[in-house]
């Protein structure tokens, strides 16, 4: 029998064709098979090497050879004194120990820790800037202001606590006498917590309002990181809450001063003759009593206005450490 389209194939002929048919489909889902596992590899590949270059970021901004400390903060500290003029010291060799340097004599001793991007810090500042500047310009007492960096995760992965730190490090190293006046426009223009805070070249704007001298050296400074390192280590010695000359040398310390069982490092730390003040950030009445009865013999005036004032939300204590 034939059929309209030619002879009819053979069984053995239509089980040829059938495996033959078979081998094709098997060949074409091996094809596609061996693409998709190529794509697969190419994929993971890129993901490896983003994990890769995200991981080297991270360590080379985390992980810096150190690095000697800026000038004129070898205790960690600027000092500033009458005519808001700054103490110098050498640079803090890489590695090295701060060693704390006296108080001075028939003056004030006041010394603050501070994070600026600390709202807290931010409160304490607009609240008593007037009456310490007063302090500083009649030549009644010394300010020692540490920069610390203990809220970068407050600043949605911008390390605005560290840069800030950074900038601050580096005005003292090349600009000492200006850096009274680039730590009180940094308060007066601070950033909320829960933003990127202030850019590089925001903190460089304000280097130059500060009227810095050496601003392309300070530029370079802020903008490269120079003192990361220093921030680091100097920050880990405020969280270790053992300071110098004063009734704080350990957690155990604050909280028995705050009366505070869980009560831990956190900024502002502000001591006046070596004694911790646990006021209110928000109180000058009570700040300004710590300081009379510090046993300083000097007589008070009123108080000035402030070079800048500072805009930051109120509250009852410190902040506290961040990991």
């Amino acid at each position: 029998m034939s059929t309209a389209g030619g002879p009819r194939p053979s069984k053995n002929e239509r089980r040829d064709a059938a495996r033959e048919k078979a081998r094709e489909q098997r060949l074409r889902q091996q094809r596609r098979e061996r693409r998709n596992r190529i794509g697969l590899q190419v994929g993971i590949g890129v993901v490896v090497l983003a994990i890769v270059a995200i991981v080297a970021v991270v360590l080379v901004n985390s992980i810096r050879p150190p690095g000697p400390g800026p000038k004129n903060m070898a205790d960690d500290g600027i000092v500033i004194t009458k005519g808001l003029t700054a103490e110098r010291t050498d640079a803090l060799a890489a590695g090295a120990k701060p060693t704390q340097r006296p108080a001075p004599s028939g003056k004030v001793a006041i010394r603050t820790y501070e994070d600026f991007g600390c709202p807290i810090c931010g409160q304490f500042e607009k609240t008593n800037a007037a009456y310490i500047q007063t302090l500083l310009q009649q030549g009644n007492a010394t300010l020692q202001i540490y920069p610390v960096a203990i809220l970068d995760n407050n600043f949605a992965g911008s390390q605005y606590s560290t840069r800030a730190a950074n900038a601050a490090a580096a005005v003292a190293n090349y600009s000492p006498d200006r850096f009274y006046a680039f730590h009180s426009l940094l308060f007066a223009n601070q950033p909320a917590e829960g933003t990127t805070g202030l850019t590089d070249d925001q903190l460089i704007g304000y280097a130059k309002q500060a009227k810095v001298t050496n601003l392309s050296a300070i530029s370079d400074a802020i903008k490269n990181h120079r003192f990361f390192s220093w921030v680091d280590a100097s920050t880990k010695r405020f969280v270790g809450a053992d300071f110098p000359d004063t009734n704080v040398h350990s957690a155990a310390d604050i909280q028995k001063l705050l009366n505070q069982p869980t009560a831990g490092v956190g900024t502002p730390m502000v001591f006046v003759d070596g004694k911790y003040y646990t006021g209110s950030v928000a109180n000058a009445d009570q700040f300004k009593s710590f300081v009379l009865s510090s046993g300083a013999a000097f007589t008070p005036t009123p108080s000035a206005s402030p070079s800048a004032s500072a805009s930051a939300s109120s509250s009852p204590s410190p902040s506290p450490t961040k990991k």
